[in-house]
């Protein structure tokens, strides 16, 4: 009887099989929900099939009128910011999501739609999940971020205005 032997070529190539099944679905799953990670950042959570399995990261209320939630899908590894507010709520509320590289940058801002009575709900687009993202909501509009590490004009630190609003913690 002969015996065939593997050696280390055939023993390299193995493992290469069995790394490449490793990590497959994890690449895998995110093509099927039509992105995955920074290809996120920018796009819609509902259309690129992000928000089937959303899970709630951080969520801050405002008694029972105002609700911020900063949402991530596992799937897609990216984030986006849920707000929602009641209907009776006297004023237009602008919500966002505030997006910053993890090595530091420029906040960018995702804002959702105008929230009032006949829109009370709103989503914003998404940002990568290995950057650091807050959500937000505020009177103001949807580029104002109501709780910046720190205010500045003319390279000077100011005084913030006052204006209602709050963000769930940096996540």
């Amino acid at each position: 009887m002969h015996r065939r032997r593997w050696g280390r070529a055939g023993a390299a190539l193995a493992l290469l099989c069995l790394a490449q099944l490793m990590t497959a679905p994890s690449a895998s799953a995110g093509a099927t929900a039509g992105c995955w990670r920074a290809t996120c950042t920018g796009e819609d959570p509902y259309a690129m099939g992000c928000a089937a399995d959303a899970e709630v990261l951080h969520q801050i209320n405002v008694g029972t009128d105002i609700e911020v939630k900063l949402v991530w899908s596992p799937l897609c590894q990216a984030t986006w910011a849920k707000v929602t507010i009641d209907p009776a709520y006297p004023e237009q509320v602008y919500g966002t999501l505030w997006h910053t590289p993890t090595l530091g940058g420029v906040e960018h801002a995702y804002g959702t739609s105008v929230l009032s009575a006949g829109s009370p709900s709103g989503t914003s687009l998404m940002g990568n999940w290995k950057a650091t993202n807050k959500a937000c909501w505020n009177i103001q509009s949807d580029s104002w971020d109501p709780e910046p590490l720190v205010y500045e004009s003319d390279g000077h630190v100011v005084s913030p205005p006052l204006v209602n609003g709050s963000c769930t913690d940096w996540i």
